[in-house]
């Protein structure tokens, strides 16, 4: 599978906009907003089961990738 993604100043963005992390969390907003930062895709079964279930949403805006690591230059 290829992700694709744009956000170049990801330390996971690869050459050709494709996603070079092992694997992807993507959430509801509403459960990314209560999470810190440190919470990603190897803590998917504690998420579910703290949230006590899956987190559908009506649109892609609701939304939200939690493995973006912010670029470290140097």
């Amino acid at each position: 599978m290829s992700v694709h993604c744009t956000v170049s100043n990801c330390q996971w963005w690869g050459q050709g906009n494709h996603c070079m992390a092992e694997g992807i969390l993507i959430t509801s907003d509403t459960l990314a907003n209560r999470l810190e930062d440190k919470w990603d895709y190897p803590h998917t079964d504690q998420i579910v089961q703290m949230n006590k279930g899956t987190t559908p949403v009506n649109t892609c805006m609701e939304s939200c990738c939690k493995t973006f690591v912010h670029q470290k230059k140097g």
